[in-house]
């Protein structure tokens, strides 16, 4: 019974370190997106037109 729990242990550490990469790649690309999104005069551009 141990040896199971064993296995379960190490698939589940395996999922959890997925899931770290997978949030990994999401923040970067959210960075990226916000770095394109944000010009220094944005929010003026946007007043401006207005």
């Amino acid at each position: 019974m141990s040896s199971d729990t064993a296995v379960g242990e190490d698939e589940l550490l395996r999922s959890i370190e997925e899931v770290e990469d997978r949030i990994n790649i999401f923040r970067k690309k959210v960075r990226a997106v916000l770095a394109s999104v944000q010009p220094d005069s944005g929010e003026d551009a946007r007043e401006e037109k207005a």
